[in-house]
């Protein structure tokens, strides 16, 4: 911890998954955010660590770095990976009037970040990885 600042570096499996969400709820509890934040944060970056885990890294090893850091009432989420690159930003909004059965596979868990989340981006540097920036504003 660098004063407003948490990492944490997980392997890239399922299990660590469970290690996450006890750091983000415990990080986010430790700087005073409301139960409705905690909730918000912990599902966006569940959602968006399963991704790595199963699509970026998909059977590979790897580790997973979170990067927390909160300035004034804003909370910044940064979520590094070395596993194959993917924008979220290329997955079109689900689409739900569809019919059920017409529905396209996939796209619910970026749509939940994008709606926990006040914002949402990615990038990608060969040397540094992939990286997904999340950022709230905390709600008490």
């Amino acid at each position: 911890m660098k004063g407003n600042q948490f990492e944490l570096e997980v392997d890239s499996k399922l299990e660590s998954l469970a290690i996450i969400g006890d750091f983000v709820a415990k990080m986010m509890k430790g700087i005073g955010a409301g139960e409705r934040s905690i909730f918000e944060v912990q599902m966006a970056v569940d959602e968006a660590c399963t991704n790595i885990i199963k699509h970026a890294y998909s059977e590979e090893k790897g580790t997973i770095t979170l990067i927390c850091e909160l300035v004034n009432d804003e909370l910044t989420v940064a979520i590094r990976d070395r596993g194959k690159p993917f924008d979220p930003s290329s997955v079109p909004r689900p689409d739900f009037h569809a019919d059920l059965d017409k529905r396209r596979i996939g796209g619910l868990g970026i749509y939940l970040m994008r709606r926990m989340m006040d914002e949402v981006s990615y990038s990608c540097d060969a040397q540094r990885g992939n990286e997904l920036t999340m950022r709230k504003k905390l709600v008490k």
